[in-house]
């Protein structure tokens, strides 16, 4: 099936075996996809995703006409790391470091413009309060993986291959509304594509629940291809390319979170 990760193609979402076979199979396969070499890669990106985006906050706040720029830049950057994965995985060492970079400036620089400068700042507070907020939901999106992981590893929350299509499905929906939105209303105006995700009200929450719940339901599939990988015998470098969706959807996770709170602090 598919999913907004592009590097997770269709043949790799079966049905996901135990962890715990899964990490047996990797000790005795060293130059094979393992659990925990993507685990300590997916920290690895992390750390450079929330160390960059520390040191960015600043920068952006200062300087708002940076913003723009930087979200475009990251999302076309994005798109040219999946494609390059896609093409070359076995250069995604490279790539995806490079790509957790520029995902850091992108997480800043879309902080600052929810909490400063979107429609939802106004009942946001001062800055103390606005980086309180960033920080809770920093903080909710690394529980909430937590927890999914938790589920999935002792086999109480794993998807059905319908119902893993049907989060797919919904995931890509969801996407391209906001991709249309945000280059529509680039060129033509703000509110030619209304942004129910910048809504308040019980349409506007009612959304962002919604989407917070479906991200945090595409973790299920980035743990499953990481699962099925590791029983396949994928060659370890796609312990990156299992590193690189683990990080797109957490950072997809708290840009939905931090827009909830926004949302509830103006309520």
């Amino acid at each position: 099936m598919q999913t907004s990760n592009p590097v997770f193609n269709s043949s790799t979402y079966q049905e996901a075996p135990s962890w715990m076979g899964a990490l047996s199979d990797a000790q005795s396969k060293p130059k094979t996809m393992s659990v925990q070499g993507t685990a300590w890669k997916t920290l690895y990106l992390l750390a450079i995703t929330i160390v960059t985006a520390a040191f960015s906050f600043g920068m952006y706040r200062n300087n708002p006409s940076l913003i723009l720029p930087t979200m475009i830049g990251s999302l076309i950057g994005g798109l040219v790391a999946s494609i390059i994965m896609l093409k070359k995985p076995q250069i995604s060492s490279f790539v995806v470091p490079i790509f957790a970079f520029s995902e850091g400036l992108f997480v800043a620089a879309i902080s600052v413009a929810i909490v400063f400068y979107s429609p939802l700042a106004s009942k946001v507070g001062g800055d103390a309060a606005a980086y309180a907020m960033i920080g809770q939901a920093a903080g909710l999106s690394l529980a909430i993986t937590g927890a999914m992981l938790f589920g999935y590893a002792t086999g109480v929350l794993r998807l059905s291959n319908f119902a893993a299509k049907v989060v797919g499905v919904m995931v890509g929906g969801v996407m391209f509304y906001y991709l249309a939105a945000f280059i529509v209303n680039m060129l033509f105006g703000a509110g030619t594509i209304p942004r129910v995700d910048y809504m308040t009200g019980p349409i506007g929450i009612g959304f962002s629940v919604f989407v917070v719940v479906l991200a945090s339901i595409m973790l299920l599939l980035d743990f499953r291809f990481i699962d099925d990988g590791v029983q396949r015998g994928l060659p370890k470098y796609y312990e990156w390319i299992g590193a690189f969706g683990i990080l797109t959807t957490v950072v997809w996770l708290y840009i939905e979170i931090l827009k909830l709170l926004a949302k509830l602090k103006s309520e």
